[in-house]
């Protein structure tokens, strides 16, 4: 007896299986050919990325090299070439690169600018554009434009912020505004999160303050300056920090008393 019923329940299920196929078969071959073609496009979208990326970095290290052999009009247009059409992060790094070539330092200045404005351009892009803008101010000697252009990169999670901190005081240190420049040495030597290799510049260039100013002069001899009056040379690079990119070209501070 129990043979039978099983035999019922075979062909009940065999024929709910059967109806159910019947009812379904065409949607199901239509889900599993999208998922078959979605997965080849995919895979065919990221070959593609790959080997633009690949061939927007041999143009990138031909721009280059351009510029490491002094040919800048070259470079600038091999640059301003990858930023029309490049892939976006490359595209973003080579608008920076080409503003650097520029002989003309004002228009580099404004392209940098406008560079840490644009709303299309990834945040630490921004971030690059105006420390580099930044240098080119810190190399015209204007104090109060740097500090104004520096003032965004200093926020409490900035990714260069030791940087833009460390160019500040070099600034005042080079238009002899010692207590400013002490102050801002001691902010970077005092802060653990800093890296060690600037805390360790910061060291150096508080010795270089002082061997300038000589021991820290009372309120009334305050006003007169430094005691020789003469210039310090330095010359300021962006260094990593923070997980921070590190822009091409970068290397340490050096800084060197001036004659």
């Amino acid at each position: 007896m129990s043979d039978i019923f099983n035999e019922v329940d075979e062909d009940v299920r065999r024929d709910k299986a059967e109806a159910f196929w019947r009812r379904y078969q065409t949607p199901i071959f239509v889900v599993a050919f999208l998922i078959v073609a979605a997965t080849g496009a995919w895979s065919y979208y990221q070959e593609k990325r790959l080997k633009a990326a690949e061939a927007a970095n041999d143009r990138y290290v031909a721009a280059e090299k351009l510029a490491e052999d002094g040919k800048k009009a070259e470079a600038a247009a091999a640059f301003d070439s990858l930023a029309k059409d490049g892939p976006k992060g490359y595209a973003a790094l080579a608008r920076i690169r080409a503003a650097e070539v520029n002989p003309d330092r004002e228009k580099a200045m404004a392209e940098l600018t406008a560079i840490g404005e644009d709303a299309n351009v990834d945040k630490l892009t921004q971030h690059i554009a105006m420390l580099r803008a930044a240098l080119i101010m810190l190399e015209s000697d204007d104090r109060q434009k740097l500090e104004r252009a520096l003032g965004p990169l200093m926020i409490s999670d900035g990714p260069f912020r030791f940087s833009a901190q460390e160019w500040n005081g070099l600034d005042a240190l080079f238009n002899d505004d010692f207590d400013e420049a002490e102050r801002v040495f001691e902010q970077v030597l005092n802060n653990g999160d800093a890296p060690q290799s600037m805390r360790q510049r910061a060291s150096a260039y508080k010795g270089l303050l002082h061997a300038k100013r000589g021991p820290k002069p009372a309120p009334a001899a305050a006003a007169g300056g430094g005691a020789d009056g003469g210039k310090i040379d330095v010359t300021p690079v962006i260094e990593p920090e923070s997980g921070g990119a590190m822009p091409t070209g970068a290397a340490p501070f050096e800084a060197t008393p001036g004659k």
